[in-house]
């Protein structure tokens, strides 16, 4: 018997609630070269992404205590997309520690940014039909394109680490934050229309 369309959607938003706050440690990571590469400027937008990440943070904490209120029941259809998107993960971030690691062995270390970006982008591509979910291919082409950029300028012979950084940052870390306002605010409205039924 297939889940009614609030039901989807209560279960794909548990199952995404977690990833909201692995997205502050992505806006971190990827938001801090800013300052370094442009000075002033990225200092600020660094202070803006940070600004989000907490807003997302606190989002995240809030939704914890409300699915707490509407009790934990899984349907199938949440523990498929659980246990998919947890083997997602695990080879996305195998992936990651091992190419990192051959990007210091190499010494070309530049190109770790750009990598991870990558990797993020291609990581929303496989998690869309996973989720059954469009948004994920909207968010997709930031880090991808991002990525692709920093990493010409990488190839430049003057490249700066940092520019090269804060280039493949930008289109990280806002996707980031894209999805995480969209995973606690699609988490919070389900909770509520739960609510709102019982």
């Amino acid at each position: 018997m297939e889940n009614s369309a609030l039901e989807w959607d209560q279960g794909v938003a548990r199952a995404s609630a977690p990833h909201a706050i692995i997205m502050v440690a992505f806006i971190l990571a990827f938001s801090i070269w800013f300052g370094f590469a442009w000075g002033t400027a990225g200092w600020v937008l660094f202070a803006v992404a940070m600004i989000g990440a907490v807003y997302i943070l606190v989002g995240s904490l809030k939704n914890r205590q409300l699915s707490k209120s509407i009790g934990n029941d899984k349907t199938s259809e949440v523990s498929r997309i659980e246990r998919s998107i947890g083997f997602l993960v695990g080879v996305t971030y195998a992936t990651i520690l091992i190419v990192v690691i051959l990007l210091f062995v190499l010494e070309v270390a530049i190109f770790i940014v750009p990598f991870i970006t990558l990797v993020m982008g291609i990581h929303f591509l496989l998690q869309a039909p996973i989720m059954n979910r469009r948004f994920d291919y909207y968010i997709a082409p930031l880090p991808l394109i991002s990525s692709c950029i920093a990493a010409y300028f990488a190839f430049q012979p003057d490249a700066s680490v940092y520019m090269v950084f804060a280039i493949a940052g930008i289109g990280g870390a806002a996707a980031a934050l894209i999805y995480g306002f969209y995973v606690i605010d699609i988490y919070k409205k389900s909770v509520e229309a739960k609510r709102a039924a019982s």
